[in-house]
This record gives structure tokens, C-alpha cells and sequence, in this order.
């Protein structure tokens, strides 16, 4: 399977069609980031993020 890699806004937006009440922000994600919960990968001045390691830390149970 081919990993679903998205901007930090990107991955902001999958989510709220998801779940339009969230509280995620993307300050939230780019904190995940730092920190290596998540996988993600430095691009320039951008994070490109694993849209299913994000989903799955959140515990998102269906897939986007």
C-alpha cells in the first residue's frame, strides 16, 4: 500500500470532513511533528505528513 502523504493543511482538512466539531488544529499536528509521534518528513519549509500515522495516533478508526 502506498503511504497517503499530505501538508500539515491537508491533513487539517481530511479531518474536519471527518469530524467538523474537532479540536485539532494545525498547530496541534506540526507539535506532533517536533515531537516524532507521527510520521513525517521535512520538505523545504513544509512537514509532508503520513496521512494514516496521523490518523491512527488520533484514533480515527475509518480510513479517509
Amino acid at each position: 500500500m502506498i503511504p497517503r502523504i499530505r501538508t500539515i493543511k491537508q491533513c487539517l482538512e481530511v479531518i474536519k470532513k471527518m469530524d467538523n466539531q474537532t479540536a485539532v488544529t494545525e498547530f496541534y499536528i506540526r507539535t506532533l511533528c517536533k515531537e516524532n509521534k507521527i510520521i513525517y518528513f521535512p520538505s523545504g519549509n513544509k512537514s509532508l505528513v503520513n496521512l494514516d500515522s496521523l490518523l491512527g495516533f488520533l484514533g480515527y478508526k475509518e480510513v479517509a
